[in-house]
């Protein structure tokens, strides 16, 4: 009789444990914002801040299209849209993409067909740099080097240029490095994962109003060489292809 029921009860305690574990999305609803005016995942402080940067983008216009006939501004909060949340990786990131950006495209508008992007494996800096650049692993227009830290290449592919932005020593807080790692060894109180966040929204609101240069720096890599990561699933990406059509 126990052997009859045991498996039952464990089957009942899981399903017990999966509706508890997840979210209550409807309560998550009652308390925020619709969002279609997204105050809830936003700060003013980011959007107000002196070095919040705006990229003018160009694309096609369709999926065999030419090239469009008027630009796109991307903003910090077209940024978080796409990544998930505001974070002092996505602040990192996008300034200083911006600094590469106007060294790679000096007349101010980033061709979303000809760039791509290489940065560590982290999501912020890869979600930032993808949909800046258009990059993407698949089309082997996105490479993802796990050794490089806080830095990022970006590459034009018609001119072959490449420009290299890193962050400058010691501007990273060493006491948000190690509490970082302490929480991904595992060893953490919940008082530290709140302690982490406000750490780097502090730092994030640093970045947003420090010059760039004070944080960067930036250099060309006149012999940096293209190869795509190894990818079995590589496809051709066909809403480039007539971007030049008459």
């Amino acid at each position: 009789m126990v052997r009859k029921i045991l498996p039952l009860v464990v089957v009942v305690f899981a399903c017990w444990l999966a509706l508890f574990a997840q979210p209550d999305f409807k309560q998550i609803e009652r308390d925020r914002e619709p969002d279609l005016k997204p105050t809830w995942y936003f700060f003013d402080w980011a959007a107000k801040a002196p070095y919040a940067p705006v990229f003018h983008v160009l694309d096609t216009e369709s999926s065999l299209g030419r090239y469009a006939k008027r630009t796109k501004a991307i903003t910090l909060k077209d940024l978080v849209k796409f990544h998930g949340h505001l974070c002092d990786g996505l602040v990192t990131a996008a300034v200083a993409l911006n600094l590469g950006f106007k060294v790679l495209y000096p007349e101010g508008v980033i061709d979303r067909t000809d760039t791509g992007c290489v940065t560590n494996n982290s999501p912020c800096f890869g979600d930032v740099a993808a949909y800046l650049t258009g990059g993407r692993i698949r089309f082997g227009t996105q490479k993802i080097d796990p050794k490089m830290g806080n830095e990022f290449i970006l590459y034009r592919f018609s001119t072959r240029e490449a420009v290299h932005i890193a962050m400058k020593p010691g501007v990273f807080p060493d006491e948000l490095a190690q509490l970082e790692k302490k929480i991904r060894s595992g060893n953490f109180s919940p008082a530290d994962i709140d302690r982490c966040q406000k750490m780097q929204w502090d730092f994030a609101r640093k970045v947003l109003n420090t010059p760039p240069e004070q944080l960067f720096t930036v250099k060309k890599l006149p012999d940096f060489d293209w190869k795509p990561d190894e990818y079995p699933n590589r496809g051709v990406r066909g809403d480039i292809l007539l971007k030049n059509a008459p």
